[in-house]
């Protein structure tokens, strides 16, 4: 019974952050493009180039953290689902002290780009702007958040992200709303750039607040240290988080580099539109992964692996489907989004061929479709065991981005993101989640990705041509092309997806996560009508016995299915 409350739990916590994530990110998402839109238009391409080069440039000093973060936080999961408060406390004061030397490590490394300003700005000729400055700004966004991140670790580890949601849903709001009257109506770059530092220290300072109250017990300074035992998984975790971290950044914050230096800023700038609409994507995308990944590290801390195998199934579809659906969206509305929403007028110069745009939603499929293993491999504590793979995935990146480009393009740094995904992640991270943990089949996993591909290509093709016959001539025309476009990419992903048995294990599931919720809805409208704090034994009795009996009928469903 604990166990099945547990679960449950675990449903509801995933839920409440996935709907408060979703939610802050869309209307940050929305006000997000009106800004670009206004911004395009009162500044020019390269100002877009030099925000998106100094947040890669930013990401490469986050190479200092060296993985510290996930490693700690895996130690948290197990602790803080036994509330363990004093192991929980030894590893936050630990956290601390950690992140409160790699904020410094990370300031002094991005002091030391100060005197390389000049290169930059040569690349920006038509930027008017004192580039030192907003550098600054950005360096002082990246180091304050380091001296908090130990405090939303809390957060994340007690599957509270919901919290830390609300919080950016006022805080992003806000910035956003100010810049776009900083944009309209003074027209200045810097104190755009300022307001970014002004509520970044807001933000954190309501995290501290919040936690402060809410985990006081965790917080109190411990004044044992971790056992020799705790210290070294963290540090051999570390070590392998290292390898990760250098091949993270490498492939993700190094592709505006490239651009700026090898193709311009101008170039960067159009690029930057589209990075916009993908990378907008990712984090809605990563929203419910991160509302998921703290579900899922306590399942795997408190559940048997062949529990866990069966929720890897269930959401590694789930999140197919989902990241199927936005490539070919991205694919298929891109350039209309850009020509009707993001500039005031047409402008066919900010937009890249079809060729070009294939490329990026190919690029994004591959990156984001591999996530859920991650999720389910970083939850298992499956650091050490393909610490080589980073290395080689950003060395095949690197050769491939620059070989290319210096003989196509832009396509060829594009390409290189493709290749160090199909031939070195998507085949190593899979083998490594099953043969350590999940102990199942690599080739099920492979046949079954290689099915979601194909799903892919038939609807995205079926997509595309239908959409085609509307116009985007503008906002009213445009939101017809999205509904049709949507519409079609769902309907044909989902007859695709009929034939193969994980849809049906998949809707026998979401039939039930249905019911548990419609249960505990039923069990607070009781609460209500009795108008007492708890109901009482018997009537939570014979919800917990219907509930037994709906559990057991689903159960007999899926098995059905399963042995179908």
């Amino acid at each position: 019974m604990k166990k099945e409350q547990n679960s449950v739990s675990r449903t509801v916590n995933a839920s409440r952050n996935i709907i408060f994530s979703m939610t802050a990110y869309l209307i940050q998402m929305v006000l997000g493009f009106l800004l670009r839109r206004y911004f395009i238009y009162y500044f020019n391409e390269e100002y877009l180039g030099l925000n998106s080069l100094f947040t890669n440039v930013i990401s490469l000093l986050s190479l200092a953290e060296l993985g510290f973060g996930s490693a700690i936080v895996f130690s948290m999961y197990k602790p803080m689902a036994e509330n363990d408060t004093k192991k929980v406390s030894q590893l936050l004061s630990f956290y601390k002290r950690c992140y409160s030397i790699i904020g410094c490590v990370v300031l002094v490394c991005g002091a030391c780009v100060l005197p390389f300003m000049s290169y930059f700005q040569a690349q920006a000729p038509n930027v008017e702007i004192n580039l030192y400055f907003i550098y600054l700004i950005y360096l002082f966004n990246s180091v304050v958040s380091y001296f908090f991140a130990y405090r939303r670790a809390l957060l994340y580890t007690s599957q509270r992200n919901d919290i830390e949601s609300k919080v950016n849903i006022i805080c992003n709001v806000t910035q956003t709303i100010l810049q776009l009257g900083v944009v309209l109506f003074l027209k200045n770059f810097y104190v755009y750039v300022a307001l970014i530092g002004v509520v970044s220290v807001c933000n954190n300072s309501i995290i501290y607040y919040i936690t402060q109250k809410k985990y006081k017990d965790y917080i109190i300074a411990v004044n044992e240290p971790l056992s020799k035992e705790d210290r070294k998984v963290i540090n051999k975790n570390v070590l392998a988080l290292i390898c990760h971290k250098i091949g993270g950044v490498v492939v993700q914050s190094t592709d505006s580099l490239l651009i700026y230096f090898m193709l311009g800023s101008i170039t960067l700038g159009k690029y930057s539109n589209y990075l916009l609409i993908t990378s907008s994507v990712v984090t809605l995308v990563n929203l419910y992964l991160s509302a998921l990944r703290s579900s899922v590290g306590n399942s795997i801390a408190s559940e048997s692996p062949e529990k866990n195998k069966k929720l890897f199934n269930k959401l590694n579809f789930i999140h197919l489907f989902i990241v199927s659906f936005c490539t070919i969206c991205i694919f298929c509305l891109s350039d209309a989004f850009i020509d009707v929403v993001l500039t005031k007028k047409a402008d066919i110069s900010l937009l890249f061929n079809n060729n070009i745009l294939l490329l990026i939603s190919l690029s994004f499929f591959f990156t984001q479709s591999r996530y859920m293993v991650c999720v389910f491999k970083e939850s298992a504590g499956l650091f050490y065991e393909d610490r080589i793979k980073p290395l080689f995935e950003a060395l095949v990146n690197l050769v491939v981005s620059i070989l290319l480009t210096l003989w196509i393009g832009l396509p060829g740094i594009i390409l290189g993101t493709i290749a160090s995904n199909v031939f070195v992640c998507l085949w190593v991270e899979p083998h490594v989640l099953n043969k350590f943990y999940l102990k199942g089949s690599t080739k099920k996993y492979f046949v079954n990705y290689a099915l979601h591909f194909v799903a892919l290509i038939v609807s995205g093709f079926l997509t595309y041509f239908v959409s085609s016959f509307i116009p985007a001539t503008g906002l009213v025309m445009f939101g017809v092309k999205a509904v049709v476009c949507a519409g079609v990419c769902a309907i044909s992903l989902v007859l695709c997806y009929t034939v193969l048995p994980e849809f049906k294990n998949c809707f026998a599931w979401i039939k039930e996560l249905l019911s548990r919720f419609l249960k505990k809805r039923k069990l607070q409208s009781v609460m209500i009508e009795q108008n007492v704090e708890d109901v009482s034994v018997e009537t939570l009795k014979g919800l917990e016995q219907q509930e037994c009996n709906e559990s057991d009928n689903l159960n007999k469903e899926k098995n059905k299915i399963e042995n179908n």
